[in-house]
């Protein structure tokens, strides 16, 4: 009855949002909850249908009385077993920055962001001026900082991830350190374009794209990203714009792929060929 995550067990209390002490009450109480969260009708969110497969698995371990003592012992077996003198001396220093942002990072190292953001959360909430960069030399707050973007992007929280995603892009533009700012830069794209810009109305959406298209991109992915504006503009009603960003995607890709639809919409006559110079617009 217990599922192996990478070697590490994993914890059904947390899968469930209770406590090792939880009455099954409470169990059952969360479980609805959560169910109603994560069925695959109604949510949206990243990973549903395998989070929700997680919760069903959880709650048949610990509403068994039988199956949840056995777990236990398991689970306190695997604590046991992986006890880290490191990681513990610092989870005794909860009070001190230094410590808990050096935890911050050993965490998203080990893979454990979850941990890794509610310890963040935790001294943001009491420490206002609480910043990674003062307590880590510049390699390893960067690192750290990238990585808690990614467990903050893993759990979908889009908005968070882009804050610490564009702090190591600024900072990685001015003086190269780690030497991922085109991944970076991918990363920041792919929130803006695919998550954040396709909920937005149309000209917030174009003010979006275009703050991509001044990080600075490659042909095809600036034409892309005119294309979406031009997308943006015929939604809005802004014919002459959304024809004159078209005819800017094209000149950049003239094998522009998925413009067919706009192309119709807005009565453009795409290029036949990518070896014509000239572009027909109407």
């Amino acid at each position: 009855m217990i599922l192996p995550e990478g070697g590490k067990m994993i914890n059904y209390y947390e899968v469930l949002e209770v406590k090792p002490s939880s009455p099954p009450e409470e169990i059952k109480s969360s479980f609805r909850r959560l169910a109603k969260r994560f069925h695959p009708d109604r949510s949206r969110e990243v990973g549903t249908d395998e989070k929700m497969r997680m919760i069903i698995k959880a709650y048949d371990v610990l509403i068994n009385e039988k199956e949840r003592r056995a777990y236990d012992q398991h689970l306190r077996q695997e604590a046991e077993k992986n006890r880290d003198p490191y990681r513990e001396h610092l989870k005794s220093k909860p009070d001190d920055p230094a410590a808990q942002a050096r935890l911050i990072l050993y965490n998203l190292l080990n893979e454990a962001g979850e941990e890794a953001i509610k310890i963040y959360e935790r001294m943001k909430a009491k420490y206002e001026s609480f910043d990674i960069a003062n307590y880590l030399e510049e390699k390893d707050y960067l690192d750290c900082e990238f990585l808690l973007g990614e467990a903050y992007e893993n759990g979908g929280k889009w908005e968070k991830a882009l804050d610490l995603y564009e702090r190591v892009y600024a900072e990685e533009r001015e003086m190269p350190v780690r030497f991922f700012l085109e991944e970076v830069k991918d990363r920041i794209r792919d929130i803006y374009c695919k998550r954040l810009a396709r909920a937005l109305p149309s000209l917030d959406a174009v003010r979006i794209y275009q703050k991509v298209l001044d990080m600075g991109l490659a042909k095809k992915a600036e034409a892309y990203i005119h294309k979406k504006i031009a997308e943006s503009y015929h939604k809005f009603g802004d014919l002459k714009k959304a024809k004159q960003h078209l005819g800017m995607a094209f000149d950049l890709e003239p094998r522009l792929k998925g413009a067919q639809k706009i192309c119709e919409k807005l009565g453009y006559k795409r290029p036949k060929s990518a070896a014509r110079g000239g572009i027909s617009r109407n």
